[in-house]
């Protein structure tokens, strides 16, 4: 049977591949959920956004909407010219790791779920100068 070691060689591989898939996707979730932990930003607008929904005003109730920063933080998020390009739930196609959703557009960075790679935060003039994401 000589297509058995061959066969079981590209298992492997897979395996080793789709594991290695699955490693990334999970850090990028940590990756996440540290930014939740350190952002001076309301955290129910972090929280929706990672979740695909959005709230266009700071809650007003959790600690950064409590101790003032997350106003400070409003002022610095887009005024929606950004969301027109790149609306959350927009798919979109990356050239290393494929097709992704816009899970929220800030002033200057925008943050896709790709299914391959996990979250990937991208600064939005890299977007457009070097043409990164293709809406699909």
């Amino acid at each position: 049977m000589p297509d058995g070691p061959r066969d079981a060689d590209r298992a492997a591989r897979a395996t080793a591949d789709r594991a290695a898939e699955r490693e990334r996707v999970e850090e990028s979730r940590i990756a996440m959920m540290r930014q939740l932990a350190e952002t001076t930003a309301c955290r129910r607008q972090f929280l929706l956004g990672y979740f695909g929904d959005e709230l266009p005003e700071p809650c007003g109730n959790c600690d950064t909407c409590s101790s003032g920063t997350a106003r400070d933080a409003s002022a610095h998020v887009a005024d929606g010219a950004n969301d027109a390009v790149w609306p959350p739930d927009a798919r979109v196609e990356h050239a290393e790791w494929g097709t992704g959703v816009v899970m929220s557009t800030e002033e200057d960075r925008i943050t896709v779920f790709f299914e391959s790679a996990g979250y990937r935060t991208l600064a939005l003039a890299d977007v457009e100068e070097r043409e990164l994401l293709e809406r699909v």
